[in-house]
């Protein structure tokens, strides 16, 4: 595994290997570092370590990062996960030079004295963003169980047209036999079609786009499951749907699973404030708003990383 040296400074200054690293505009350097590791991780097509010193505390841990740019802690006392040092040279021993017309025997030189390596000291808690990984690491332990996988939408409570009640049968038959992305094509397509000759707020529209988030979310696509949720759950929020709490609550299951904090804090505060005009006009039942605190909860936490 390819092993990197990563220094920030206090000043928010980064290098890498010794080569200074500028963030993009409205990037934070930590950001920028992970995103550097990323690109040499997608260049080897296999994951990288990074030795991180992270100022002014010097903060040190060892983080892993593959090339989909997920990362993980490394245990900095395994030897497996240290950077390769340099090994000393022997010293031979003292003797008198040989003679000019002398050819000397081969002889063995003597083995190099061993020091023990000291005592390796545990790190300091990290206290910077590239370091949400290994507090989420070190968290797991201690987590509350994974959240729970997103229910399906549910049946509709009015009777279909022919046509599309045949097709939704036929998607559903494909996902129990395990053909989930010929069920999530066809649910695409049909939510297309229907958004473009109904309407995107029209009740046909909107139960392919239910089952088109349930299907990403079986097939683990959390983002797009996220994405497709939460714009269910909007239109039925603005047009006063009696079942708008159920789909932000579905969205609430798929949100719980992402992995990219930014998008993360951007859906999440969607969440939050669906919730809240769910509050403002008396929509939501007790386990609505205790998940609601969970959420709200879990983005206070988030924002002390991003």
């Amino acid at each position: 595994m390819a092993h990197f040296e990563v220094r920030i400074s206090g000043e928010g200054l980064a290098e890498i290997n010794g080569e200074p690293l500028v963030p993009a505009p409205g990037q934070s350097v930590h950001e920028a570092v992970l995103d550097r590791l990323q690109q040499y991780a997608e260049q080897r097509a296999a994951a990288v370590a990074a030795t991180v010193n992270d100022g002014p505390g010097e903060s040190h841990f060892v983080l892993e990062v593959s090339p989909d740019g997920s990362s993980r802690v490394l245990d900095p006392t395994d030897p497996a996960h240290r950077a390769p040092e340099p090994q000393p040279l022997p010293t031979p021993a003292p003797g008198p030079a040989p003679a000019p017309t002398t050819v000397p025997a081969p002889a063995s030189a003597p083995a190099p004295t061993l020091v023990p390596a000291p005592a390796p000291v545990p790190a300091p808690a990290p206290t910077s963003a590239i370091a949400l990984a290994v507090a989420r690491a070190r968290a797991a332990a201690t987590a509350p169980p994974a959240p729970a996988p997103a229910p399906p939408p549910p049946p509709p409570s009015r009777s279909l047209p022919a046509e599309l009640a045949e097709q939704i049968t036929r998607i559903n038959a494909l996902a129990t036999t395990g053909r989930l992305e010929e069920a999530s094509a066809e649910a695409t397509a049909l939510r297309e079609r229907l958004t473009s000759s109904a309407g995107t707020e029209h009740p046909d529209a909107l139960e392919a786009r239910a089952m088109e988030a349930y299907l990403a979310h079986l097939r683990g696509d959390h983002r797009e499951a996220t994405v497709l949720a939460l714009s269910v759950a909007r239109i039925l929020c603005g047009a006063g749907d009696p079942q708008a709490p159920a789909a932000v609550a579905r969205a609430a299951a798929a949100w719980q699973r992402l992995e990219d904090d930014r998008a993360a804090e951007i859906h999440g505060n969607e969440l939050l404030h669906m919730w809240g005009r769910l509050h403002s006009s008396g929509r939501l039942s007790a386990a609505d708003e205790q998940l609601a605190h969970r959420v709200r909860t879990q983005m206070e936490d988030l924002s002390a990383y991003v």
